[in-house]
């Protein structure tokens, strides 16, 4: 299951991608947020399966790894592009904060 990870994780991207401009040339653009409020459900409810879990340093990352899409749908909800940028530069500000909380061991 391991070695197949990453191919997965790459045909759902290029899926995704693929029926985002589908929806996007079919209803307008409007349908970027209505993709985006989407996903963004879809983590949170995978962000409560994962507290229902009591893995707490997972929620963390998690969370830290929803932030980003929070923000940007925002802005793409009113429209602003900066508020959009901000969100896009927060996920490369919390990958590294990512990628230094899941080395803490639980003791």
């Amino acid at each position: 299951m391991k070695k197949i990870m990453p191919a997965l994780g790459a045909i759902l991207v290029l899926i995704t991608i693929i029926f985002t401009r589908y929806l996007v040339s079919k209803y307008g653009e409007g349908s970027r947020l209505i993709i985006i409020t989407f996903a963004l459900i879809v983590s949170v409810v995978g962000l409560v399966g994962i507290v229902y879990t009591k893995n707490y340093l997972a929620v963390l990352g998690a969370f830290m790894m929803i932030l980003p899409l929070v923000v940007m749908a925002i802005g793409i909800y009113i429209d602003n592009i900066y508020i959009s940028a901000i969100g896009l530069l927060l996920i490369f500000i919390l990958i590294p904060i990512m990628i230094k909380v899941t080395k803490i061991k639980k003791y």
